[in-house]
Order: structure tokens, then sequence, then C-alpha cells
């Protein structure tokens, strides 16, 4: 956040500028990154609330919108990444005000300029978005074309032109914040690169296909839980499919906005639980379209109420009382275990150690500043950009400010991902799970790193 440098993912390309520039501006009232970002969660979280009630309140009726609300507030992974300095509730909050927008554009209770000026606005925000999410000028293209299709051409002209307008002025800022357009495209396209030749099924083939499922499987699944049922019920529950189809604009409209990202994370790559939030709030409202099914469809409307409530309290309990990944209880865990990680590493001198980190960079660097004997030397490289490289551990190569004394040192990898490869590591596991990886090693040794995550020293 302090210094915007895609190249160096931070963040990583294209950067998504705008949302730094807002942790900035939060970061000027609270003098802490950390917090910065998860007030921008927690804000974007509480949004995403009640952006799903309106949008589900426009696209059926108030019933929707109310259960459609709880769904999404009470959906497992989504509860936890709202507490937490990561941007994905922000996704959930873009993608669903833009849907609300572009579906405002289609009202056929508004007249052609009033439908064409709803458009303009959906196009401004959509513009706008894409400067805080890059992957909403992917997901929300099809969504958009399905709208500027029912305006007039002048209209969807200008609206087009908007989008591009704001679009070019969010890579010209990012460039120019980025030492140049040919740095900034050149970070793009390595990292692009990266995600074809490791996940896209441009670059691996038809394995692609299963490995993005099981891995898509298992973020919603841990997202949704109990909606999973309901969800399924809207899908193939003749009742639903009548009435879902009574407004076949509608059908389309949300088949469309789901279906656009789950085609991408199905054939390039879904990265990690968060990316799911793209779909989760209109996962959320056919949930809540599942539940009234259900009711209707077993004749007991009355049963409703007791549904719903059995959804919610199911998705509660999960994550403030189990121990499945991204729960409240896992969530304290993995906090507890950065705190015993700097316990453990305060009674090391700092003249004598070497941190290694990768992917974790950002986040030991700000816990490290905590040890009392100061900042022990961090490495940390970019595991895309730099993947394999060979760096002597003698002070003479260490910086001009760092701290180096003596013949040994301690080599620690911080990050759970990195791989200790060869002899010579011991591994330490703290009290709650985490684990170092620590050599004690001579400092005419070398370290390696191939493959972005194998480590080891070499003579």
């Amino acid at each position: 956040m302090e210094l915007f440098d895609p190249f160096d993912q931070r963040p990583q390309p294209p950067g998504y500028l705008w949302y730094v520039l807002v942790l900035r501006g939060i970061d000027l009232l609270t003098h802490d990154p950390n917090r910065a970002m998860t007030i921008v969660s927690a804000l974007a979280g509480a949004a995403t609330v009640a952006l799903v009630y309106l949008l589900a309140a426009r696209l059926y009726d108030e019933r929707t919108a109310r259960v459609s609300a709880l769904f999404v507030f009470t959906a497992v992974t989504f509860w936890a990444y709202g507490g937490v300095a990561y941007p994905y509730t922000l996704l959930a909050a873009l993608t669903t005000v833009c849907a609300l927008l572009l579906w405002r554009a289609l009202d056929p209770d508004q007249t052609g300029s009033g439908r064409g000026l709803r458009l303009l606005v959906a196009s401004a925000a959509w513009g706008v978005a894409i400067g805080f999410r890059s992957d909403l000028a992917i997901f929300l293209a099809p969504l958009w074309l399905f709208a500027a299709t029912r305006a007039t051409i002048t209209t969807a002209a200008l609206s087009a032109g908007i989008v591009a307008a704001l679009v070019g002025l969010w890579i010209f800022a990012s460039a120019l914040a980025d030492g140049g357009v040919a740095r900034f495209l050149e970070a793009v396209q390595i990292q692009s690169k990266f995600v074809d030749d490791r996940y896209s099924i441009l670059g691996n083939g038809p394995i692609a296909i299963y490995r993005n499922l099981y891995e898509l499987g298992r973020f919603l699944g841990r997202g949704l839980y109990f909606l999973i049922p309901l969800i399924v019920l809207t899908l193939i529950s003749a009742e639903a499919r009548r009435i879902e189809l009574r407004d076949r604009a509608r059908t389309a409209f949300i088949a469309v906005w789901l279906l656009t990202p789950l085609a991408f994370y199905v054939f390039i790559h879904v990265g990690e639980y968060g990316y799911i939030f793209s779909l989760l709030p209109g996962l959320t409202i056919l949930a809540a379209r599942g539940a009234i099914a259900f009711a209707k469809g077993i004749r007991m409307p009355r049963t409703f109420k007791w549904i719903v409530a059995a959804v919610v309290l199911g998705n509660a309990s999960i994550y403030l009382l189990s121990d499945t990944p991204i729960s409240a209880r896992d969530i304290a865990r993995h906090d507890r275990g950065i705190d015993e990680k700097l316990a453990y590493l305060a009674t090391f001198k700092p003249q004598t150690t070497e941190i290694v980190s990768g992917y974790d960079a950002v986040l030991a660097g700000y816990y490290l500043e905590q040890l009392p004997h100061g900042l022990p030397p961090l490495l940390s490289y970019d595991p895309v950009g730099n993947p394999g490289f060979t760096l002597p551990l003698s002070c003479a190569q260490a910086g001009p400010h760092m701290p180096c004394a003596e013949s040994d040192v301690d080599v620690v990898l911080w990050d759970d991902l990195l791989r200790a490869e060869g002899s010579g590591w011991q591994e330490v596991r703290m009290p709650h799970g985490s684990r170092l990886r620590i050599a004690h090693v001579p400092r005419s040794r070398s370290l390696r790193v191939s493959e972005g995550l194998g480590v080891e020293i070499v003579p």
C-alpha cells in the first residue's frame, strides 16, 4: 500500500490503483495500513448485504430481498473476509452495485431516454469499478452488452465511450505510478503468462479444467454450505423453473451475471476463497428463490421461515463454532500462530538471522518490525516475477543498513507454502499449528530458490 509497484507484486498486477488510493486516504486517519484495509473490508461487506437486498427486491420482491441479505451475511467465507485485510468483500460489493445499475437500465417501465440515462450511469460505475477490481472488466462485460443491446445505438456507443475513457484513465494513472506504460504493461504481461502457464487451459490443456473445478468446488462448498441444496433446488425444481421462466429477461440477466465468472474460473484460474465473491451475491439470491420454491413445492408455506432459519443458523454455527478452514476459530488460530512465530524469533539475533518470504513478504515485514531487537534481514522476493535465483549468505551481500555478523547464519522460512529442499532443515511447530523451517549454516553457503517456492542451501 505504501509503495505502489505492480511490477514488484505490490499489489499484484494490474495493481488496483483506486483501491490503493482509498486505503491511503483511510490510512491518513488510522496510521495503520492493516487497520485501513480491515475497515474497507468491513464497510464493503456491509455494503454488499445492503446492495444484495436492493438488487433482489428489484429482481423479485421484498421477501426474496430479506432472505438473500441474510444468506449473504451469514455465508461462511464472506463473514470471515469481512473482518480481515483482504479486498474480496469489495469485489462482492462492486459486482452487485454494477448488476443493480445495469438491471435498472433494463426497466421496462422507464421511457427510452430514462433507460438510456441509467445505462450511462451504470457504464460509469462499471468503468470506475474496474480500477478497483480489474477482473470485473471480464466478469461484467457480457452483462453490460446484455443491457446495451436494448438501448439505442447512440446511447450504447456513448456508454462504451464512458467505459473506455474511465478504463483508459485508470491504466494511464497506474502506469504513471508504476514508472511508465511499458513497465506497467510488462508487469501485466508477466502476471498473465504466469496464470496461463500454471493454471489455465491455454497453458495446461484439459487437465486445467479438472484442477480448477476441484478448487472452485472447494471454495464454493466452504462458502455456501447449507445454501447449496437451495441453489440446486432452484435449478432443478419444476415449481422454481415455472416461476423463473415467467420473466425470461430476468432469468437471462442472472444467468449471464453468474456464468461469466464461473466460466473464467473453470477454464482460466480461481485463486482462493475470496474469488468466488463475484458469484456469491447472485448465488444467495438463487438460494432465496430455492427456499421459497421448496416451501411452495411441499405445500407447507409456513415452513418457509423455518427453512431460512435453519440455513442461517447452520452456516452461522459453522463459522462461529467449528474448526473448519476460514472459520472464526481458524482465523484466531492463524493470528495466534503469527504471535507464536514472533515470540519464537524474538530470541534470535538480527545480525545472524535471515528471514525468507515470498507470498507473505508484506505480512512478514509488517509483523517482524515488532521484534524487540529490531527487524532482522528479510529476503522478500516475487515467486512469479523472480522464480529462480541464487543469493550468497555472506555479509558482503547484505545491504548497507542491514545487521550482519559472525560466520554462521540462521535461515528461516516464514511462509508455509515455501518448500524446504535439501538437508539441514529443522521444522519448528508452534502450539497453534503454524511452523518455521530453520537451517543453521555457514555464511560461506548460498541460498537457492527454484520454481518460485523451493528453497535450498547450496555450497
